[in-house]
């Protein structure tokens, strides 16, 4: 049985970035939503990094399997997303990606 597969991608824009990386996400959150079924949960949200006061971009996503999770990385939308990001020298880390395992707590969905 497949078994869905849950991540956090937290992106570090450089300052005064954050606005376009999340324009250019919510492009790729458009074509998902239409065309990536397997992609259950694809949330972007924003966050204060208080220790390296910087803001940070934080995905939260959630996929029907590992077919589902390859599917979207390998999607010719998110490969834009990244050179867009690399070629308008909007990050100043590497994404970092932490893959979840529920442990606890509970959900009203």
């Amino acid at each position: 049985m497949a078994s869905q597969i849950d991540l956090v991608a937290i992106i570090s824009p450089k300052p005064g970035k954050t606005d376009r990386v999340v324009e250019l996400l919510q492009e790729v959150a458009e074509y998902i939503k239409n065309n990536e079924h397997g992609t259950l949960i694809y949330n972007i949200t924003r966050s204060f990094n208080k220790q390296a006061g910087v803001e940070e971009v934080i995905m939260i996503e959630s996929y029907k399997d590992k077919a589902a999770l390859l599917a979207h990385g390998s999607s010719k939308e998110f490969t834009a997303f990244q050179k867009k990001i690399q070629g308008e020298d909007l990050v100043s880390a590497p994404m970092q990606l932490k893959i979840t395992k529920p442990a606890g707590g509970f959900s009203r969905l």
